[in-house]
């Protein structure tokens, strides 16, 4: 008896030894992958490149720019892993896909447009890096569902502004715009770029819920540093969008916790005052633009918006080809270029720049997909949502709609903020039944 009993014993334990080596070796695969996964998010949060000198920035990413070999090499790399990390997840992917099929056609599109691009080597090229960019946030949405995936951004934030905070110390030519009066840019290549990802990211730090020490040292530096960068980048833009960004989740806080009925008396309350705080900003735009200390251009942007009208009207319908327009002294783009006096390479306006890569074409599956994921917005409101994520989505929709007024991030290949839009849009609009355990 003392032996069966004995050799049963050796049995379990060594049954028992084999699960826990196996739950081992799944924890350790799982920390490689995540730290795998941060690589390209950090690629993708830098644009693919830390801006090194203090000229503008505006045509990077562009038909204008030349693509450096080492660049080159970075960007294969980052796909390489981008590639394998999608294949640990291809069931998953797949299932989503039959979900994203608006979000696809964008890419779709943009591959479709080398036919009648100004510079289709260049469209081609971004056209890989913009599906790449969408396949990865499909990648992460099913790879840290839920609030996994609020920890996992927080966590690329940090370090994202950590060496942001060492580069403006260490390395001020780097971190600091000497170009536009000693702004704080860190590794984010100027300051409304800045601005706007440090928006992002304090929103980030808002949505996540800390539990352990780590967890909650991870968010005050996250909450910190955003709001610093903001403050020091100097960027109007940045200010009105971070002041927007408090403003919805707080209210979207309040909202929730109310009844149907007293989240409508609410909102109807608030109509009014918001009308006329419009009207009250309307009328009085140059005085607050010179409060603000900007002139009634918006920085040559209503020139800009001004000059591509007549562009947009030549092609309205498929535009000058994916990330092709802005070509310099060369083709449709040259007229902007000489009024301004400068080598821009966006519009400076999100819908604007859609319509001069991919005309109304490209536009309309844009327009409705988020018309889509608003509609969800209102049946997640009236539910009540706890779910960190679904809340993170809810307030950056809207921050993106209004950020790209002034600045164009839509469809931008390797650029956190449609990045994250594209993130929120998938939390949104798709169903939970795809999810796919990691």
């Amino acid at each position: 008896m003392m032996i069966a009993s004995h050799s049963g014993s050796m049995t379990w334990l060594g049954k028992r030894t084999a699960t826990l080596d196996q739950s081992q070796r799944s924890s350790i695969w799982t920390e490689v992958y995540a730290w795998l996964a941060l690589l390209p998010t950090l690629f993708i949060t830098v644009s693919g490149r830390i801006q090194t000198d203090a000229g503008p920035v505006a045509f990077r990413f562009t038909a204008m720019e030349e693509d450096s070999l080492a660049r080159r090499v970075t960007r294969l790399a980052c796909s390489v892993l981008i590639l394998f990390l999608m294949s640990m997840q291809a069931r998953g992917i797949r299932a989503a896909c039959k979900q994203a099929k608006l979000l696809l056609l964008l890419p779709a599109l943009a591959f479709a447009s080398t036919l009648w691009s100004q510079n289709p080597s260049h469209t081609l090229v971004d056209a890989a890096n913009l599906t790449l960019t969408i396949l990865f946030a499909l990648y992460l949405y099913l790879r840290y569902p839920g609030e996994r995936l609020i920890s996992f951004l927080t966590f690329a934030a940090a370090i994202s502004l950590l060496l942001s905070i060492f580069v403006v110390i260490v390395f001020p030519s780097i971190g600091i715009d000497g170009f536009q009066q000693d702004s704080w840019r860190g590794i984010f290549g100027q300051r409304n770029n800045c601005a706007a990802v440090c928006t992002l990211f304090l929103v980030l730090g808002l949505h996540y819920r800390a539990r352990v020490f780590t967890e909650h040292l991870t968010r005050g530096i996250v909450l910190f540093l955003s709001a610093l960068f903001i403050l020091m980048s100097g960027s109007r833009t940045g200010w009105i969008l971070a002041a927007l960004a408090l403003l919805l989740t707080f209210g979207l806080r309040f909202t929730v916790r109310l009844r149907s009925l007293d989240r409508v008396a609410f909102l109807m309350a608030i109509t009014i005052p918001t009308i006329l705080l419009v009207s009250l900003v309307a009328s009085n735009f140059t005085q607050i633009l010179a409060l603000m200390d900007k002139d009634p251009t918006l920085t040559q942007r209503t020139i800009i918006w001004a000059e591509v009208l007549p562009s947009i009207a030549k092609h309205p319908f498929l535009g000058y080809g994916y990330s092709s327009f802005w070509t310099g002294l060369n083709g449709e783009s040259m007229q902007a270029v000489l009024t301004t006096g400068w080598m821009e390479g966006q519009a400076q306006d999100g819908y604007l720049d859609v319509l001069l890569q991919l005309g109304v074409v490209g536009l309309v599956p844009l327009i409705w997909i988020f018309l889509r994921a608003f509609r969800q917005v209102v049946s997640r409101i009236e539910g009540r949502v706890a779910d960190a994520s679904v809340r993170f989505a809810i307030v950056l929709l809207p921050l993106m709609l209004v950020e790209n007024i002034g600045e164009s991030s839509f469809l931008l290949p390797l650029g956190i903020p449609w990045f994250y839009t594209l993130i929120a849009l998938m939390t949104l609009n798709f169903s939970p039944s795809h999810l796919e355990a990691a």
